[in-house]
């Protein structure tokens, strides 16, 4: 049971942390006002939570199968 709730869980976590994390430049993407360095760190981050985030999918999903079978 609790693997089936981390298969859930994990990407509605994934989500929230992006969407957490974009809150603060959005309007600085929106009216071109960002660094450009600064657009580069995000985006660093975004692929890191992203990684993370199929990593820890890919691991809830083993341990659900192998439970399950």
């Amino acid at each position: 049971m609790i693997w089936l709730l981390a298969v859930v869980g994990i990407p509605i976590l994934v989500v929230l942390l992006l969407f957490f994390s974009a809150t603060k430049d959005f309007w600085q993407i929106i009216t071109f006002k960002i660094d450009f360095s600064r657009l580069v760190d995000d985006l660093a981050h975004v692929l890191a939570i992203l990684a993370l985030g199929a990593l820890a999918e890919m691991f809830s999903v083993f341990m659900l199968i192998t439970h399950v079978l």
